[in-house]
């Protein structure tokens, strides 16, 4: 009998599923807005029927479904399935998810962080299914990673290895989320980015970025950078080198003390930007790391918004 499985990938905004076939084939997939307003009682109902929904438009029968595998945006306890705390979801806080899931659905449940998804979806589907020693990144909101090493992601002795988006690069520099100062997540995610391009408008009127907002400085995004770079805006293209030297730094790095075949870069910001930051990060990490482990490849993600659910349902093939 063949054989399937669910992924879900939970979002701030989005919610998506899908149902894969043992050979990785996307059967039937959905997608809905988060119904965060009514908390995770309401949120884990909206899963449950979006789960439903798409074994039942695949044509296939619960039976036949190996697992749910489940991507959550936040401090996840994989080994006990429990959301420990989800920021951009209020009211999510030590919420069982797997035990209320099974419950609900009668099916053996995984959950792990989404950016461990996404990175899982890159190394089978990706452009990392040709590599064993690898890390992906997500660049979005926030920094999330997945660290894989001999083909195997590698959790750590708690499970919570891989929180690359917390690596200091200033000392006592911005505060973060996490209670510290100066994590790459401050500098190169697509808020960090808004922040730092927020003061160089405040200093520089002429600016394509100041004008883009009409002086609104607080509307500017790092879409904002973006478009402004593409025209040459010498602010704008300082911005980028600068996200640049703060993510080249900590990639070479973690390639002086992982030596990886390949980083890939996913999430918003690097599938917005594109080779105008993969560019100048490749730069900075032919000019810090050592010799040898200055031959990683870094490249972009291929599975786009994708790659968080397709992951979660790979990994629950995997179980």
């Amino acid at each position: 009998m063949p054989k399937y499985a669910v992924g879900v990938d939970l979002g701030g905004t989005n919610v998506r599923a899908v149902l894969v076939n043992e050979m990785g084939q996307v059967c039937s997939y959905s997608r809905e807005l988060t119904k965060s307003q009514e908390g995770p009682d309401g949120v884990i109902a909206q899963i449950t029927a979006l789960v439903r929904l798409v074994i039942k438009e695949a044509g296939v029968t619960n039976s036949q479904v190996q697992g749910l595998g489940i991507g959550l945006p936040g401090v996840i306890d994989s080994n006990k399935g429990v959301a420990i705390t989800l920021p951009n979801l209020k009211g999510w806080r030590d919420v069982p998810v797997g035990e209320l899931l099974e419950d609900l659905l009668q099916l053996p449940v995984y959950c792990e962080n989404d950016a461990r998804m996404a990175a899982w979806g890159e190394k089978i589907q990706g452009a990392g299914r040709n590599y064993q020693d690898l890390v992906c990144l997500t660049l979005g909101t926030g920094v999330g990673s997945g660290i894989f090493l001999a083909g195997k992601m590698w959790r750590g002795y708690q499970g919570s290895a891989g929180e690359i988006g917390h690596l200091t690069v200033v000392r006592d520099g911005l505060l973060c989320s996490c209670g510290n100062r100066g994590c790459l997540e401050m500098y190169v995610s697509g808020g960090g980015i808004a922040h730092r391009a927020r003061q160089a408008a405040s200093r520089d009127s002429t600016s394509q970025i100041y004008q883009a907002v009409g002086g609104k400085i607080q509307e500017i995004s790092a879409v904002t950078v973006y478009k402004a770079a593409q025209a040459d805006d010498q602010t704008a293209l300082n911005l980028i080198q600068e996200t640049a030297d703060y993510l080249g730094l900590a990639l070479a790095n973690l390639s002086n003390i992982l030596n990886p075949e390949l980083f890939i870069l996913g999430g918003g910001l690097s599938n917005g930007w594109g080779e105008l930051l993969l560019k100048p990060v490749r730069k900075v990490v032919e000019q810090r790391a050592m010799s040898l482990n200055k031959e990683v490849k870094i490249v972009q993600a291929q599975l786009g918004d994708k790659a968080g659910v397709i992951g979660a349902a790979e990994m629950a093939l995997s179980l």
